[in-house]
């Protein structure tokens, strides 16, 4: 690397790392997920959510529907008034009352002492606990397992050519990556766009290209810029793998994890894709920010930009299915390709071949926004006052 574009990357990466708001910005979102997953641990282990049926607890039941096995324990021979007379005297603590027309109303009750203010309770569990029970031992081994739904059923997808499908296992990686894409933008894109924009509104290019060629500047900003970006998007998604792997025995987690399919080909095309697509957005955000003077300017010409690269979300559904036209588009335009090149990925609706020529496609384009970023930095380095950019030298 060439010795000022190397001091450029360095000088901008320190001169970030030690601003306080760069770091409140890269972990804003780690501390909300933390605060936002300790309010939810916190919940759970105050709402109790558990039926708690020990020996110390006086169960009663009316049974006027005929329910229950005859012999059934807790089952009293009183009315509804005096089952809840004996909740009043102390005498049980729960009182289940079952209606003769429990089958038609589908409707229980029970009765037992307040204890403060309860919004969950969990103690009419006990009954249906009790019912289910009982229920069972008149039915044998197989309808219990039909009725109460305590089995699996175990899905076998097949592709067209009769081998074993995993789908949505293939997707995982390619899709994790494209939110990852996304979360770069977010927290990176207006770093990109304003950094230009804020030294030729300062005039501070106009000192600093006294000592350092343009190109030299831009590519070391550049550089600086995606390292940074690096450091914001480690800081978001080190403390979720900590978080999945803590949590890899979750019955919403674990599935999630065991149908994971690592296909190395994939990965590398994803991550290679995913590095290309970044130097790519941070070119044409450069490349904006040196045709214009202020930064409400550049916000207003990136727009279209943003707007295309995520238009193929519109058309998510058409890339679930044989490409047509329309995303082979999206395909191959450069600024819609790494978007819809990470649906096609996911979706397996690209063949390696064409996934390699799309990240081509998104290479090339990276490396010529680059340079038209380097080339107008050069032409409108110092052009404070006129809006619009000098494309060409006058002699």
């Amino acid at each position: 690397m060439n010795n000022n574009i190397f001091k450029v990357a360095r000088f901008e990466i320190v001169r970030q790392l030690k601003k306080p708001a760069f770091w409140a910005a890269t972990l804003l979102i780690p501390l909300l997920i933390g605060v936002i997953y300790l309010i939810s641990f916190i919940s759970a282990q105050s709402v109790d959510t558990e039926v708690h049926f020990d020996e110390d607890t006086k169960v009663t039941i009316t049974d006027e529907a005929g329910i229950l096995a005859d012999g059934t324990p807790f089952v009293v021979d009183v009315d509804k008034n005096d089952g809840i007379e004996m909740v009043k005297n102390g005498e049980t603590d729960l009182y289940f009352y079952i209606p003769a027309d429990f089958a038609e109303s589908k409707k229980a009750e029970f009765y037992h002492i307040s204890e403060g203010l309860e919004i969950f309770n969990n103690d009419g569990e006990i009954l249906k606990m009790i019912l289910s029970q009982n229920s069972a031992m008149r039915v044998d081994a197989l309808d219990v397992v039909a009725l109460t739904g305590d089995y699996e059923i175990i899905d076998n997808k097949l592709a067209k050519d009769g081998a074993e499908s995993n789908a949505l296992g293939k997707a995982i990686i390619p899709f994790a990556i494209g939110i990852v894409f996304f979360m770069f933008v977010a927290l990176c894109g207006n770093r990109f766009l304003l950094t230009v924009v804020e030294e030729k509104e300062n005039r501070i290019s106009e000192m600093i290209l006294t000592s350092i060629s343009a190109k030299h500047l831009i590519i070391g900003k550049i550089i600086a810029l995606l390292a940074l970006g690096v450091v914001q998007i480690m800081a978001l998604v080190i403390p979720v793998l900590i978080l999945v792997f803590a949590k890899r025995d979750d019955a919403l987690i674990a599935p999630i994890l065991s149908i994971i399919e690592i296909d190395p080909v994939v990965i590398m095309l994803s991550v290679l894709l995913f590095m290309a697509s970044a130097v790519f957005y941070a070119g044409v955000c450069v490349f904006v920010g040196s045709l214009v003077s202020t930064a409400r300017d550049a916000s207003s010409f990136i727009g279209p930009a943003i707007i295309a690269m995520v238009f193929p979300l519109y058309f998510m559904q058409m890339f679930m299915v044989e490409p047509n036209f329309i995303v082979q588009f999206f395909t191959y335009f450069p600024l819609s390709a790494p978007i819809a090149l990470m649906l096609r990925s996911g979706f397996g609706t690209i063949s390696t071949p064409e996934f390699c020529v799309g990240i081509a496609v998104v290479i090339v384009f990276a490396v010529l926004a680059i340079y038209l970023a380097v080339k107008t930095f050069q032409k409108n380095a110092i052009n404070f006052n006129v809006v619009k950019p000098k494309w060409f030298r006058k002699h």
